[in-house]
Parts: structure tokens; sequence; C-alpha cells
């Protein structure tokens, strides 16, 4: 429709949807702005961008733009005061709150923002999970917007109290699956490059995703039993770390009959070659 014959009603919804882009604009753009200044800096503008685009936290907006107007008085907020102050009851997103200002609270000198810091909980509910084995509780992640640093404070507790997570076998595939990003100090372009080192070599297993491991499974000719292995937690850092997975806790979770014998000592066999058999450090 050429502009001369839009209506008044016309104008206004296009002069309406130009103001709303150029705030969205304006938004993201404090958003970056965010991640190379001191919180100590920041305007009401920028903080109200952090926490809608940065830490994906939009339903605590209007709280946030009606009391919080400085970067120095976010960095003051405690728990309490994100409880009562701002109305988050969430305890998870309560803490993924105050551990992001403590986070920039450290890195109000010369230091940096932890690496965690670059994990959103986007990532955390997809690609992590996926690499751990565990998609199905995805959901429950991204609901409780669990990001890298919330990650790194998970406990078994917190897994059964807070994200209904009951199965112990789970959680310790999870909390082994943060063990390793706390090896690798939650650098995500480090574990990504050694994973690829051995993407077509049986080694470094404690890095493997739970696809490599299935992967693994059919080169060693057991593939018929592999596929039990979606959606059971079962990754190098699992494998690797946890003194009591050995030759039997794998055949179960593969199912391999009790009575297959030579089954099980050929697992045992292409563990001990693998080293799963001789524990890290």
């Amino acid at each position: 429709m050429p502009y001369h014959n839009l209506t008044n009603a016309d104008t206004d919804s296009l002069t309406q949807s130009l103001s709303d882009g150029e705030e969205q604009l304006d938004r993201l753009q404090q958003a970056e702005l965010t991640r190379n200044t001191r919180m100590s800096l920041w305007r009401a503008g920028a903080v109200q961008a952090w926490l809608e685009v940065v830490m994906g936290m939009p339903m605590y907006l209007r709280a946030c733009s009606e009391n919080i107007k400085s970067g120095k008085v976010l960095l003051g907020l405690t728990d309490e005061d994100l409880e009562q102050g701002l109305g988050i009851a969430h305890p998870i997103h309560r803490r993924k709150l105050r551990l992001a200002i403590e986070d920039y609270r450290r890195a109000e000198g010369d230091q940096t923002l932890s690496k965690a810091s670059e994990m959103d909980h986007h990532w955390v509910a997809t690609s992590w999970l996926s690499d751990v084995g565990l998609p199905q509780y995805s959901q429950t992640f991204q609901a409780h917007l669990v990001d890298g640093r919330v990650l790194n404070s998970l406990s078994h507790r917190d897994l059964k109290q807070f994200l209904n997570i009951s199965d112990q076998n789970h959680q310790t595939s999870l909390l082994l699956a943060i063990q390793l990003l706390q090896i690798v100090s939650f650098d995500k372009e480090a574990l990504q490059a050694r994973r690829a080192k051995c993407e077509h070599q049986d080694w470094d297993p404690i890095v493997w995703t739970s696809h490599r491991v299935i992967k693994w499974i059919k080169d060693i000719d057991l593939k018929e039993f592999a596929d039990n292995l979606q959606g059971e937690g079962i990754h190098g850092a699992l494998m690797a770390l946890d003194p009591s997975f050995d030759t039997e806790a794998l055949a179960k979770a593969l199912r391999i009959p009790g009575h297959k014998h030579m089954l099980h000592q050929h697992l045992y066999e292409e563990m001990s070659s693998l080293a799963l058999l001789h524990r890290y450090d």
C-alpha cells in the first residue's frame, strides 16, 4: 500500500510498530553494552536490558524498572531484597540473579566475568542436556532458567528438591557432567576442541558426550544394545569419574542379559582398552 493511501489508523499503527521496533533495538544495544561495562556504571535502561535479554528473565522486568535505577543498586542487592523487593519467590531464579550479581561484583576490578556466564539457560537446557544424555529434563531446566552459574552451584539435594529429579543415577550423571565443566573451567570452546579431537579416535573418554559413547558402543560391535542408552545419562565423565561405574553398570544400562557372559567379558576388555577401569585423578 502506497504511503499516501494510508489512513490515520494505519499511520498510527505504523508509528507504534516503528516505535516498538526502535525500543527493542535499543534494548538489544543496551544489553550488548552490559557485556563490556562494569555493573556499577549501568543506568536504569541497561539494568532492564540485562535482566530481560542477557538473563532471560522478562517476567521480573516491571518490578525491576520500578525499583532498580542503577547498576550500583543492583550490586548491593541481597537474597532478601530479591525476594521481597522484586518479588522473586522462585528459589532457583533468585539464586541465578544472586550468583550473576556476585560474578559482576568480582569483575568490578580488573577481573573478567566467569566462563560460566557464557552458558545461558537455553544452551544448558538444549545443547548441554543433550550431550549429557538426559534431554527429557530440558523443559524442567528451561522453567528454572538454569544457566552455567546455577549449574556450578547444584547439589544432589537441589536436583531433587527444586528440579524434581528423583532418579539417583540421573542425579549422579548430571553432577559428574557439571564436574567435567569445572575441570575445564566452564570453557565451552576448550571442551568442544577436546571433543573434536576424539570424535573418531578412542581416547580422552572423560569428555565424551552421550552421543559419542553410543557411537563407541556401536564401534565395538554391540550396536544391537546401543539405543538402550538413549535418555540414560551415560556420558564420558560419568564413566571416567564415577568409581562405582564398572562393566556391570554399563552392561546393565545397555540391558545385556546377565547370562551373556561372553558379551560381558567383551565389554570388560573394551573398557579396559579405553582405560575406563583406571580412574582419572
